[in-house]
């Protein structure tokens, strides 16, 4: 478990903080973050958007795809109830204390299961697993079924912990912001675990486009 004295701040004004701007200057309205600008309230970008910075929708789109992403298991659990998704706008954001964050769809099962037990685990997918990470990157509400015959087990925390993953890393949420059609989620590391060598599943190599 992570121990170090500033985490122990962090979670004991993790509800009181305003947006992260002690993590961020800045977020956009999609999945990204500034580090260069004063943080910009949601409406403002909207106007921005719609107005000096107008872009070619196609260009953009393009222009976006050429980011390079991980693909990876999220998982969580809530009042008994488990869930995995996979991810690919996640990363990691500060050293100390180790931070990541993450990009939940608003009108996704497991945001609601997230904000509610304040926990989730990152499970690393293994390069050559692109059929696990589109079964579970499958609607949970459309496809309730969709963790049938999926190997995993529980961790300290609740959350799965896929059999097949090439690590896993848990973690507590610390702040939340909104990002559009989605939400932004800070959480630091409390726990880690190494299943295996080798490479993780990367987007390019699964053929996946989430982006643009």
């Amino acid at each position: 478990m992570f121990s170090d004295p500033g985490y122990s701040l962090y979670r004991k004004n993790a509800s009181v903080l305003p947006l992260p701007s002690a993590f961020f200057y800045g977020y956009n309205e999609k999945c990204g973050f500034a580090t260069v600008t004063p943080e910009i309230p949601l409406t403002q970008l909207k106007k921005i958007n719609k107005g000096k910075y107008s872009v070619d929708p196609n260009i953009k789109k393009q222009a976006l795809r050429t980011f390079t992403y991980g693909l990876y298991a999220v998982s969580c659990a809530d009042e008994g109830e488990v869930n995995i998704f996979t991810a690919n706008w996640l990363t990691q954001i500060s050293f100390d204390p180790p931070l990541i964050a993450v990009s939940v769809e608003n009108d996704s099962k497991s945001l609601g299961m997230i904000l509610r037990s304040r926990v989730l685990t990152i499970n690393v997918y293994r390069d050559g697993e692109r059929d696990l990470a589109g079964k579970l990157g499958k609607s949970a509400i459309q496809h309730p079924d969709k963790l049938n015959g999926i190997e995993y087990e529980l961790g300290a925390n609740g959350c799965p912990i896929l059999h097949n993953a090439l690590a896993w890393v848990a973690c507590e949420v610390l702040h939340t912001a909104p990002a559009g059609d989605s939400t932004l989620i800070v959480a630091a590391v409390v726990d880690v675990g190494m299943l295996g060598e080798g490479r993780s599943l990367t987007m390019s190599e699964a053929g996946f486009r989430h982006a643009g």
